[in-house]
C-alpha cells in the first residue's frame, strides 16, 4: 500500500485539496459572509437611529424656540387678557358674532410650571367661507399667541352653502397666584 500509482496520488491530492477547499470555505469564508451581513444590518439599524434622534433634537429645538417665543407672547400681553374675551371680540370684528351658536371655555393646569392652558371650543352656524376666512386670519395672525389646534367644517343642506364650523383655540396664560 506504500507503493501508489500516479493516478491514485492525483487522486488522493484532488480529494484533499477538496476538502480543504471545502473546510476553508465551511468554517472561515461563510461566518465572514454571515459577520458581515450581521454588521451591516446593525450599521443600517444604527443609522435610522441617529436620524431619528436628530428628528427628534430638530424637534425639541423647535419645541424650546415656540416656548421662548411664548414666553415673549405672554411678557406682551396684558395681565386681564382671556381667550375668551379675545375671541369674541375677534368674532365682533369679522362679523360672525351673530353666528356663534355657543363659545365654551375651559382651561388645563401644566404639570410644572407657572402656566396654565386655556382653551376656548366655539361654535359657528350659517356661515360665508368668507367670513370665516376673515375671522379665522384675524385669530391666527393676532400676536397674542392663540393657536386654533382643531377645526371641523361641515357643508349645511341650505342651497346657500353655508358652512357649520366648530373650532378649538388654545394659549399659555399665567396661573393665578394661590
Amino acid at each position: 500500500m506504500t507503493h501508489l500509482s500516479a493516478r491514485e496520488k492525483f487522486v488522493i491530492a484532488a480529494g484533499g485539496a477538496l476538502v480543504f477547499v471545502f473546510l476553508t470555505v465551511q468554517f472561515f469564508y461563510l461566518p465572514l459572509v454571515d459577520r458581515k451581513q450581521a454588521l451591516e444590518r446593525i450599521l443600517a439599524a444604527e443609522q435610522d437611529a441617529a436620524v431619528q434622534m436628530a428628528d427628534l433634537r430638530d424637534r425639541y429645538l423647535a419645541a424650546v424656540r415656540n416656548m421662548d417665543s411664548g414666553q415673549t407672547f405672554l411678557a406682551a400681553r396684558p395681565r386681564e387678557f382671556t381667550l375668551f374675551s379675545f375671541l369674541d371680540s375677534q368674532a365682533e370684528k369679522s362679523g360672525v358674532k351673530k353666528n356663534i351658536e355657543y363659545m365654551r371655555p375651559f382651561s388645563q393646569d401644566t404639570d410644572d410650571g407657572p402656566y396654565r392652558v386655556s382653551k376656548v371650543r366655539l361654535k359657528l352656524n350659517n356661515l360665508y367661507l368668507t367670513d370665516f376666512i376673515d375671522f379665522l386670519t384675524g385669530v391666527e395672525t393676532a400676536d397674542s399667541g392663540v393657536v386654533v389646534t382643531s377645526l371641523s367644517l361641515v357643508r349645511t343642506k341650505d342651497p346657500a352653502a353655508l358652512l357649520e364650523v366648530v373650532l378649538e383655540a388654545q394659549t399659555l396664560m399665567h396661573k393665578e397666584p394661590q
